[in-house]
């Protein structure tokens, strides 16, 4: 019979699950949760075999990894996991032998997984978890494996470090750009271990002025915590420093049309969003055309209030169109949406909606999520 072991986070602290999964070397599924994030974590003998977000495919973080790492492009991955489907093969021997992605990188690529899955829920204070005691494939020597017991001691390790991190490193979408060769770093550093600089070195040649952290966090497979390590340590050594926009939105401001670009975008969008709401409205007022030899159909349901239904629609709309426009002129999403004021993409009566709740929105990997905040 499997044993099962449920609580809440909040009493009872991911440290003190991993401590008793390590001490008792238990051997199972550790599925955590905490809104709409749910993690899968198993083990053997107490150790880590792999950790990566739930999901009905186990493939899919495994391949979003990749797509980031810049491993494999999504058109071609996709393909791959069609054929992997289609024909029940392992996404994994499909990725090598039809993939371009080598033994060796696919296996970083799934120690990656698992070293970011682990350092984020660490990380989390709320949530519940439910552990069930089952066998878990396990084809790793037990050497590579991570001890829950090591995982406490680097967790407590990282949390300490990485706030001091945020200081050089406040944001993920925040963009650096190189001031000195990395000569320069060498003889900075002289003392620093051969695999410190080789990590350094890796960050430092990702740096060119428009790659957000997060993409070079990505492309170095290094982890988020050892590649924000690297950049902080980089920049308080005064080898890079941050810049205000990604080069590609330098060029528009010299070019300077930003001012007429962002107000083309934003009269396209009003334009579009004026023609949506007549073409609602006339839809929903209008009677319907018939020729002369056809019978009259059967009514249909008309919303109570199409008028306001279309003015949401529009509202959502242009502000959807003025957060593109964002991005496009300054190459990241804006961190609030104030700021899209400040740049003259919208107006502050655009952050109250119809029905009198302000909009907010979050900034997602798949891109930004506009919410109405609740009664």
């Amino acid at each position: 019979m499997s044993v099962a072991l449920n609580g809440s986070i909040e009493d009872f602290g991911i440290a003190e699950v991993f401590q008793l999964i390590g001490q008792q070397r238990k051997t199972g599924l550790l599925e955590l949760s905490r809104g709409d994030q749910a993690m899968s974590l198993a083990f053997s003998d107490g150790a880590v075999v792999r950790a990566g977000p739930a999901g009905d495919s186990p493939d899919q973080a495994l391949a979003d990894v990749l797509v980031r790492c810049g491993l494999i492009g999504r058109k071609r991955l996709r393909t791959l996991m069609r054929e992997a489907q289609r024909f029940a093969r392992p996404l994994h021997a499909l990725l090598v032998s039809k993939g371009g992605i080598s033994s060796e990188q696919l296996e970083q690529t799934v120690e990656l997984l698992t070293r970011e899955t682990i350092f984020q829920v660490l990380r989390w204070t709320s949530g519940s978890f439910h552990f069930t005691a089952q066998p878990v494939p396990c084809d790793a020597a037990r050497d590579r494996l991570l001890g829950a017991e090591q995982i406490l001691m680097d967790g407590l390790r990282m949390m300490d470090e990485w706030r001091t991190f945020a200081r050089q490193v406040p944001s993920e979408d925040a963009v650096f750009r190189s001031v000195q060769s990395f000569e320069g770093y060498r003889q900075k550093v002289g003392s620093m271990s051969a695999a410190r600089l080789r990590q350094a070195e890796k960050v430092f040649d990702l740096i060119d002025g428009s790659c957000s952290v997060r993409r070079v966090i990505d492309r170095s497979m290094l982890g988020t915590f050892e590649a924000t390590r690297v950049l902080a340590e980089l920049r308080e050594a005064g080898m890079i420093e941050r810049v205000a926009a990604p080069r590609a939105a330098a060029a528009v401001r010299r070019d300077s049309r930003p001012a007429r670009m962002g107000n083309w975008i934003v009269g396209v969008v009003a334009t579009a969003g004026s023609l949506l709401l007549l073409v609602l409205i006339a839809s929903f007022t209008s009677p319907p055309l018939a020729a002369p030899s056809a019978r009259v159909v059967d009514s249909f349901p008309v919303p109570r209030q199409p008028m306001e239904m279309a003015r949401r629609s529009f509202e959502k709309r242009r502000i959807r169109h003025a957060l593109e426009a964002h991005r496009y002129l300054s190459g990241s999403w804006p961190e609030t949406l104030v700021e899209l004021e400040r740049a003259g993409l919208a107006e502050a009566s655009a952050w109250t909606a119809s029905a009198a709740r302000p909009y907010y929105y979050e900034r997602r990997p798949d891109g930004p999520l506009l919410l109405v905040a609740p009664r």
